[in-house]
């Protein structure tokens, strides 16, 4: 692409501008690596100045250079190799938001925090960890944000604006903030693929080939505030408001050919609109100098919208229109009590409740040629579910002794589910219990030498999704004639969901070794386990199902048996700063992973966890120019190729994964900063093989999808 798309968008924001040493990042007179020693549990802390000085523009972008985040082949976050393990939360809480938290704008973002393992705090779920998200408050200090950038990748532009002002009424206990944050985004997507089948012992023989183009635009409008009121010393109230739209638009175009000649044509398109209003209120209560009680309620409502259409033009079926809407109502209701105490024995405790509440309502529409698809319809066209949670916990971190801290905790919640599908009820529910417990040793009460310990029961629970009976009948094994379908094939599985899953349950250990080097220097070993029961996944098999008169290949989640998980990570930050006081400023960060994981009720060798891969790594430059402030950031990620198993009848391969990003930050002066952002520098195509095996048969497809590099430039300014 030519730089000139890049730099005819440029936009604006603000941002608060400190130390011109970015490897030494400061919080409260401390670096980040200086900060994160300070936590029994190993919490990793992402600072306001280390976000600033990333010249990313979303949390996402900003997590993908730290050592300790996992990203996956499809592009998905976590820890310890696991992102399908990793919970996500905001201000400690579940997100209630429309928008993904990784899609957050760093503008919003105080701080991050990481724990590889679990704590009480932070609920019972996240068996491989949990990222946090601490949002940025209304302040007693005014000040206003503006941005504005675009993008580009293949030809296909895409904007960016932000506006945020915190302000201080004279002579009131007030502060507010206000930010208004819209974007648009359009993504191409291109895919080749060709299928075999081998008929028992036969060799493989071509059986179809095929090409799939699109092209998806992503809109989003978010409007927030936050307002804040001392009442006195002791007591402050906040309201924060949000409202948000997000729209995303995909059209494309599919061709198949078969070896007998026979062909597929389809044009597709579909319109997936979200609205969300929410309402969070809290309240802080300074009970005495070394206790509070904080509440936190939330009230939020969402309308989802979205319709498709797919004309398919068969050589043997002839032309059909199938037109699919779905119409979605969801209200959330949250409240959170949480009360902390410090003891003069050196003991933090802290014990806490929370209660949510889901309800959602699904209207179907189905129509094959204008008529109702009848196939569709077996469990009614409309759902109700109703989803209740009840979380207690309680932790105490004590500091036993200059070099010894514990930190002991139990966390528990009861889920309830009422599913209501036409005439189909379904009640599946679960009562978990989470201990857990951290132990940190400082060697001869030296902070940058610390042994870490702990152990923790934890969760992944099934999503009221994966419980919903009602099936997606796979459009390329169609049902035209207005009666129940006939058969489909292994690679036209059918899907629908599970009521009876279980949740998963997870005993892991963590032992570390972390030497620090200096204020912004440590390196870091770590040993993981992870021994999981139910493991969710999915299962293909030949059912009778209502849908349809002869029995159909049907994909659902299903609970696997046991897993077992064994790992070592290797990370390391250097500032060279740190090392000697007139080097260049330069600071090295990155990380090396190795994992095997094993699916006991499978057969092997390839049964491991899907996503976790046998090994890892990452690396991150930056170096700030001696004659300049410019920042330059540079970021490399290797993932290997390698093959996994589904389920019994199924396994993938996907093939190795390196992506090379690369930005420049320069400060233009105290109020402005201009930068500009390559992401997948090398735009390398990834391939991928499914095979499927049934009775007498094996069906074999290669796939490969295009990459695409991505330009940006960004003009951020303090008004």
């Amino acid at each position: 692409m030519k730089l000139k798309y890049c730099c005819l968008m440029l936009l604006a924001s603000t941002q608060v501008y400190a130390d011109d040493s970015p490897q030494k990042v400061v919080v409260n007179g401390q670096t980040d690596v200086e900060a994160s020693r300070d936590f029994v549990a190993g919490k990793l802390i992402i600072s306001r100045k280390t976000l600033e000085d990333s010249g990313q523009q979303s949390v996402g972008d900003a997590l993908r250079r730290e050592p300790a985040i996992t990203v996956g082949k499809n592009g998905m976050l976590g820890l310890l190799g696991l992102p399908g393990y990793t919970q996500m939360l905001v201000d400690g809480q579940p997100n209630f938001s429309a928008i993904d938290p990784a899609a957050m704008d760093l503008a919003q973002v105080e701080k991050i925090e990481i724990i590889k393992s679990a704590t009480a705090a932070t609920g019972p779920f996240g068996i491989a960890g949990t990222i946090n998200i601490i949002r940025r408050k209304a302040a007693r200090k005014a000040m206003t944000q503006l941005r504005a950038g675009g993008t580009t990748a293949s030809g296909y532009g895409g904007a960016n604006a932000m506006l945020m002002s915190n302000q201080l009424p004279s002579n009131l206990p007030l502060s507010y903030n206000f930010m208004l944050n819209a974007s648009s985004r359009t993504t191409p997507s291109a895919e080749q693929y060709q299928q075999t089948q081998s008929l028992g012992t036969a060799a493989p023989t071509p059986q179809l080939r095929g090409e799939s183009t699109g092209v998806n635009r992503m809109e989003t409008l978010l409007a927030s505030s936050d307002i804040a009121w001392t009442a006195n010393p002791e007591h402050k109230l906040s309201i924060s408001p949000e409202a948000t739209y997000f729209g995303v638009e995909t059209r494309g175009q599919e061709q198949r050919l078969w070896v007998d000649s026979s062909t597929l044509s389809i044009a597709r398109q579909q319109r997936d609109r979200l609205t969300s209003v929410g309402l969070p209120l809290g309240w802080d209560w300074t009970v005495s100098p070394h206790s509070s009680l904080s509440m936190k309620a939330r009230l939020n409502r969402t309308r989802r919208t979205t319709t498709g259409q797919r004309m398919e033009d068969w050589s043997t079926e002839g032309d059909h229109l199938r037109a699919q809407d779905q119409d979605r109502d969801m209200t959330n209701r949250f409240l959170d009590l949480t009360f902390k105490t410090a003891f003069s024995s050196s003991h933090d405790f802290s014990a806490g409740m929370k209660l949510i509440r889901n309800d959602s309502d699904i209207d179907y529409t189905d129509l094959i040629d204008g008529q109702p698809d009848l196939s569709q319809a077996v469990l009614g066209t409309s759902n109700h579910t109703r989803v209740e949670q009840h979380q207690f916990f309680a932790q105490d971190e004590w500091r036993v002794s200059k070099n010894l801290s514990v930190n002991l905790g139990l966390s528990t919640e009861r889920r309830t589910h009422e599913l209501d599908e036409g005439n189909v009820h379904n009640n599946p529910r679960f009562s978990i219990w989470s201990p857990s417990g951290h132990v940190a040793y400082k060697i001869g009460g030296d902070s940058k030498r610390q042994l870490r310990a702990s152990v923790a029961r934890t969760f992944q629970a099934p999503e009221t999704g994966q419980l919903l009976l009602h099936p997606s009948i796979n459009p390329l094994a169609p049902c035209y004639d207005r009666a129940l379908c006939g058969a489909n094939t292994l690679d036209t599985a059918d899907s629908a969901g599970n009521p009876y899953l279980l949740p998963e349950r997870s005993m892991g250990i963590n032992l570390s070794y972390a030497h620090g080097l200096g204020a912004a220097s440590e390196a870091k070993i770590e040993f993981y386990t992870r021994d999981i029961r139910h493991k969710i996944g999915t299962e293909l098999a030949l059912e009778n199902v209502a849908w349809a008169s002869v029995p159909r290949y049907v994909i659902r989640p299903a609970n696997l048996g046991d897993a077992r998980l064994r790992g070592i990570n290797l990370e390391g930050r250097l500032a060279m700063r740190d090392l000697w006081k007139t080097a260049p400023n330069l600071d090295w960060q990155g990380s090396v992973g190795y994992a095997h994981s094993e699916l006991r009720d499978l057969p092997g060798p390839d049964n491991r966890l899907e996503g976790q891969l046998p090994w890892r790594a990452k690396l991150g430059v930056g170096y700030g120019l001696a004659d300049m402030p410019v920042k330059l950031n540079l970021d490399a990620n290797w993932l290997p190729g390698d093959w996994f198993r589904n389920n019994l009848t199924q396994r993938t391969y996907q093939s190795r994964r390196f992506t090379l990003n690369a930005n420049a930050n320069w400060k233009v002066n105290a109020t402005q900063r201009l930068v500009v952002s390559v992401d997948n520098l090398l735009a390398n195509d990834s391939n991928s093989i499914n095979e499927y095996y049934g009775a007498n048969q094996a069906l074999r497809r290669y796939s490969s999808n295009d990459a695409y590099t991505r330009f940006s430039v960004r003009l951020e300014m303090s008004l």
